[in-house]
């Protein structure tokens, strides 16, 4: 079946061409990464020096020169960023490095609870991308895939609703007189005053926190951020709500 449109051109021959190139691994991986059963505690309590120099464009494949280029972007912050960084990078090439998925798992297994509370939200992201490829459970793979391609649609959604120059934390002006536009696919339109489409798809990515203590502290800080942060969809529609009179 050909998918091809005017939105992509190519459809998903493109798509995926564009993906597989993307994906293409590292040489030797292995040979920059630490033992398997490595102390984390001396990667908390080494920082990476603030005065590295931008290491040059070399061989793009080159696993030592992505390395020094995370260590680059994370220069003054404890050297287990960069580690946790680095093994992102691998994991998001095909075939899969079954030592750094294994270091990746253990990591998060031990010093989930520190990571998720001083990683940029950039990072979280990236970590529930690589739990979604790479995960040891059902519940680590769906929960990253949930809070991957949520956090992802926010920053899609936000930034072509920043072109209309209006503060992310406020709601569209109601426009009584003026015919509202159909949905794409003609679905029905979400009722903003009654409606807990929001609150079955963030219950739903919590369960899988609750249900596997692994991927547990990362859920907990990307989802608790959202819950405190108006600047989103889901914090917008919350004007909207009819909320239940006091008592």
């Amino acid at each position: 079946m050909e998918f091809d449109s005017e939105l992509y051109p190519g459809g998903f021959y493109s798509l995926m061409k564009r993906l597989e190139k993307k994906e293409r691994p590292f040489q030797n991986p292995e040979q920059c990464l630490p033992a398997a059963d490595v102390d984390f505690a001396s990667f908390w309590q080494q920082q990476i020096p603030e005065d590295l120099e931008n290491p040059e464009v070399t061989y793009r494949y080159d696993p030592q020169h992505k390395q020094a280029q995370l260590r680059y972007q994370l220069r003054g912050e404890p050297e287990i960023f960069a580690l946790h960084a680095f093994l992102i990078a691998i994991l998001r090439r095909r075939p899969t490095c079954p030592p750094a998925r294994q270091l990746f798992l253990r990591l998060w297994t031990e010093e989930g609870e520190k990571l998720a509370k001083v990683l940029e939200p950039r990072w979280l992201i990236s970590a529930a991308t690589t739990f979604a490829d790479h995960g040891a459970t059902i519940d680590q793979r769906l929960g990253g895939q949930g809070l991957a391609l949520l956090f992802d649609l926010i920053k899609l959604h936000d930034s072509e609703r920043s072109l209309s120059g209006r503060s992310n934390g406020l709601g569209f002006p109601r426009l009584k007189d003026r015919p509202r536009d159909k949905l794409a696919f003609d679905l029905n339109g979400y009722s903003l005053p009654t409606g807990d489409m929001d609150k079955n798809l963030l219950a739903r990515l919590w369960r899988h926190g609750e249900n596997d203590q692994v991927i547990a502290p990362l859920c907990r800080r990307m989802l608790g951020d959202l819950l405190r942060e108006p600047r989103t969809v889901f914090g917008r529609i919350q004007r909207y709500k009819k909320r239940p009179k006091s008592l």
